[in-house]
């Protein structure tokens, strides 16, 4: 079962171009944290933050254009190491995966890569780099 979006204390957005990506570009690919002080990267196609050791996580994939009415949907979200429980989807809300992050068992930096799916003319699959540091505070 996974974790509610309302226990997570760490939020990793990625909007989304929906145009530029119809068109093949992931440069309209925007990952953001709410974590931003402890981030670099904010705001680009590559993200790296800093989150607080048993931390949930929430990802979140939305529109950019409001008129859009198509779906995003989490395909993955990472790797099965670093996580108390590793991400995975929300019931009902195929665009959110969440959670709970572990110290890292390789010692460093938890690969948290997300891959959603475009539901447009034609099924369009991005992977977006990004990744998690377990801190203490």
């Amino acid at each position: 079962m996974s974790i509610a979006p309302n226990q997570c204390t760490v939020f990793v957005q990625v909007w989304v171009d929906v145009n530029a990506l119809a068109q093949g570009s992931t440069r309209g690919c925007y990952a953001v944290s709410n974590r931003s002080q402890q981030s670099s990267g904010e705001g680009s196609a590559n993200l790296h933050t800093n989150v607080i050791t048993s931390s949930n996580v929430c990802w979140t994939v939305l529109p950019i254009d409001p008129q859009y009415t198509g779906d995003f949907s989490i395909t993955n979200v990472g790797a099965e190491s670093g996580w108390e429980q590793p991400p995975a989807p929300v019931a009902g809300m195929p665009n959110v995966f969440t959670g709970k992050l572990t110290q890292s068992t390789v010692g460093g930096s938890v690969n948290s890569n997300i891959q959603f799916s475009f539901d447009g003319d034609n099924q369009i699959t991005v992977t977006l780099p990004v990744t998690i540091t377990p801190v203490t505070q």
